[in-house]
């Protein structure tokens, strides 16, 4: 597969890296099209040039998210998602009627090539100097969590790997000797991760209300797509382990170590958008709704840990 061109995108703000915090992390939630959400609280972030994190994890949708806000172009996200996850070719229920993919991430990767949607490796470098970004990917034998480090030659190999829901892309993606899926089947909320690395500020961007901590609506929209007769015991031994991680996260995220600080910010109710099938009306009530809360965040004091 190709990989991201460098690009002079006009919204593309500064590619200058900021210095970030030591202990300071930043762990984002995937979510399919909700991620819209996402999108907005780090487009307020970037047009207030606030990235104090030493170490970032993302998850699917998050990880995708992460990769515009290292590049620094704001905007990206909103337009990846808003247009090439709402195109015809990328998502058809059909399809495995004739033997492929419900989701097809070969054709959106390689729409990610064109100029509109490239990503901007200058400034992906220009922010790695002193950070560390990670996807979290899954193993499709086991069902294992790893953590991807991507550089610019492999980025969107990684990034594949961290968004290829398990069953709607048959094969998963090829790393070396492995196959890799969603990170969210394994680590759906990667914030135990961000703790053993050492971070003592972490902040969580979620897709789902705070309160909601089970019954995620990844795992019931895949049970409802792929559940057959043939499928359906693995289907719900793979739900099972996602929830039972979900809800540990979550329980980490509430009561956290007394030497951790986490603040949590998500949706006060459920987004408007979907995993997949969102209308634009509902992704553009999710993204004003994130934006303002990544402002609000901004001008808040908890703020003030990160600066």
């Amino acid at each position: 597969m190709s990989q991201p061109h460098n690009n002079t995108l006009t919204n593309i703000a500064s590619c200058d890296a900021t210095t970030p915090i030591k202990d300071a992390a930043l762990v984002v939630e995937g979510g399919g099209q909700r991620g819209i959400f996402t999108a907005g609280i780090l487009d307020s972030w970037l047009a207030n040039n606030f990235n104090p994190f030493s170490l970032l994890i993302g998850t699917s949708a998050g990880a995708q998210n992460l990769s515009s806000y290292m590049t620094k172009q704001s905007g990206h996200a909103k337009r990846s998602i808003m247009q090439l996850s709402k195109h015809p070719a990328f998502f058809d229920m059909k399809r495995p009627l004739s033997g492929r993919n419900t989701v097809d991430l070969d054709w959106y990767f390689d729409k990610v090539n064109d100029p509109e949607y490239q990503l901007n490796m200058n400034c992906a470098q220009a922010q790695l100097k002193n950070r560390q970004l990670l996807f979290s990917a899954t193993t499709i034998n086991g069902f294992c969590p790893v953590f991807l480090e991507p550089t610019t030659e492999n980025w969107l190999t990684m990034l594949k790997a961290s968004s290829a829901l398990p069953y709607l892309y048959k094969k998963g993606v090829a790393i070396g000797d492995g196959h890799y899926v969603d990170g969210g089947v394994a680590l759906p909320i990667p914030i135990q991760e961000a703790y053993h690395r050492g971070a003592k500020k972490i902040i969580v961007l979620r897709t789902v209300p705070a309160h909601q901590n089970t019954r995620t609506p990844w795992a019931h929209k895949l049970k409802s797509w792929v559940c057959s007769s043939q499928r359906c015991p693995k289907v719900l031994d793979i739900i099972t382990g996602h929830e039972n991680a979900y809800s540990d996260a979550v329980d980490f995220i509430h009561t956290p170590p007394t030497d951790t600080q986490i603040i949590e910010i998500a949706p006060p109710q459920p987004l408007a958008s979907r995993i997949l099938g969102s209308s634009d009306e509902a992704l553009a009530a999710d993204y004003k709704m994130g934006y303002e809360m990544g402002a609000k965040f901004l001008a808040s004091h908890h703020a003030e840990l990160f600066r």
